[in-house]
């Protein structure tokens, strides 16, 4: 056996004990002094800005271990403004990777906030973000992501809400990213979480976008879906929906062209007078239920609905009408006048509204479904009727806008209080009858001796 020299055995366990304790002991002080150094914090803010497009603030970082992260204090702000858009008090991250069906290794990031704070006047910060992670425009598309969260607080002006057991995710799935969410609302019972699923398909040319929306049973705050549709928005900071809907953004092949929508629940709560009077010259005030049976929505446009309307003095607010809108509703959507109110002035209390709509292509149809008042009666106050159904049936659309503007020339009320009522309802197609199609000329062109 060879021996080695006493020295030579003293240098090979030298550089052994460099080698195994003491260059990894260095590189790992090396590496904490790093990761630890007064600026990482706002390098890493920094980096976090150029990912998601969003002005990002660090109190400070913290490595737990090899692929985790705590992050401290951490703002996301308005990149123009500098006004806050989320505010996290912790917010842990954890990077795993894992093997999927085909062998193929998936990296997965892993999101544990603690207390987040949204502003719900600057949400649309959060929603265009998502977008641009949906469109490949932001983060890393290649990962999937995991959001967690107990508790998150939107705050607005009017009502917070707040948000529990969140879980969230972001992953692409054969050309389709898909976006899912649920969540339970903070002291409401709720049978299911609320689901919302967004899909962004980069398989149709050009990409479409879609979503669906389950509350599960429970009642969500419009206040809340608002954050993402300003469209709820006049139905009143109370209102809240129970339902179902589903839409997909439609492409003429060049460009996205609309929206196709289905929608069937019901809203309650809804704040009549911030839905009429704060927009048309009428006043309509209480507080009403909307049931809807069915809505379809074909390229932005509404192509069908049919439900029911509830308001008045049992279900709250100040149940309230002016005569003009009831002259308007007998003069332009030919409802039947009743008794004459015995109550002086132009607002007229009532104890009772309730009809059952359908609007399509038609029409309008409005039918009375007041217990008191007698067959068809829609409107009653405490002694009489005051509107019946129309014997005529369906109206024209345009007979609601006409109801809802003030008296004019204009054969079409295009006003600014109407314009978006004007893109959104259905619209009659023009077919011409078969004796105006016998009536049409004939021409013949005579050349030569011959007629053609």
């Amino acid at each position: 056996m060879y021996r080695l020299h006493d020295k030579t055995r003293r240098r090979v366990c030298m550089a052994g004990f460099l080698l195994v304790c003491v260059l990894p002991t260095v590189g790992v002080l090396a590496w904490c002094v790093k990761r630890n150094m007064p600026g990482r914090s706002a390098a890493e803010a920094q980096r976090l800005s150029r990912e998601l497009g969003l002005r990002v603030s660090l109190d400070g970082v913290r490595y737990l271990r090899p692929g985790e992260m705590l992050y401290e204090g951490l703002t996301l702000a308005d990149p123009e403004t500098g006004e806050p858009v989320l505010r996290c008090r912790l917010l842990q991250t954890t990077w795993t990777a894992a093997n999927d069906a085909e062998g193929k290794s998936t990296a997965t990031l892993q999101l544990a906030a603690s207390q987040p704070e949204i502003e719900a006047d600057r949400f649309e910060r959060i929603v265009q973000l998502v977008g641009r992670m949906l469109r490949c425009e932001a983060g890393r598309p290649e990962v999937d992501l995991q959001l967690t969260s107990g508790e998150v607080t939107l705050r607005a002006e009017e009502n917070s809400h707040t948000v529990t057991e969140l879980r969230a995710s972001l992953r692409a799935i054969d050309g389709v990213n898909q976006a899912q969410v649920s969540f339970r609302l903070a002291g409401v019972a709720m049978p299911q979480p609320i689901q919302l699923r967004v899909v962004r398909n980069r398989q149709t040319t050009p990409p479409t976008t879609g979503f669906e929306l389950d509350t599960g049973g429970g009642a969500v705050p419009c206040g809340l879906l608002a954050v993402g549709l300003d469209m709820l928005r006049p139905l009143g900071p109370q209102c809240r929906f129970r339902g179902y809907v589903w839409a997909n953004e439609t492409s003429d092949g060049v460009s996205p062209s609309g929206w196709d929508m289905e929608v069937t629940g019901a809203l309650s709560d809804v704040d009549l007078d911030r839905l009429v009077s704060s927009h048309f010259p009428h006043k309509l005030g209480g507080t009403g239920q909307v049931t809807i049976q069915w809505a379809r929505v074909r390229g932005g446009r509404l192509e069908d609905a049919s439900g029911t309307l509830v308001a008045g003095t049992g279900i709250g607010g100040r149940a309230v009408i002016s005569r003009s809108l009831i002259d308007a509703a007998v003069t332009q959507l030919g409802l039947q006048r009743g008794a004459e109110p015995t109550t002086p002035g132009d607002l007229l209390p009532y104890e009772q509204l309730e009809l059952a709509f359908t609007v399509d292509s038609q029409g309008v149809t409005l039918r009375g479904r007041c217990a008191a008042g007698g067959p068809g009666a829609i409107l009653v106050d405490r002694y009489s009727r005051l509107l019946g159904e129309s014997p005529a049936g369906a109206q024209p659309v345009v007979a609601l806008l006409r109801t809802l503007v003030p008296a004019n020339e204009l054969r079409v009320p295009a006003t600014r209080q109407t314009e978006w009522l004007m893109r959104h309802l259905p619209v009659a197609e023009i077919v011409p009858s078969e004796a105006a199609e016998a009536r049409l000329p004939e021409a013949r062109v005579r050349l030569g001796a011959k007629s053609y």
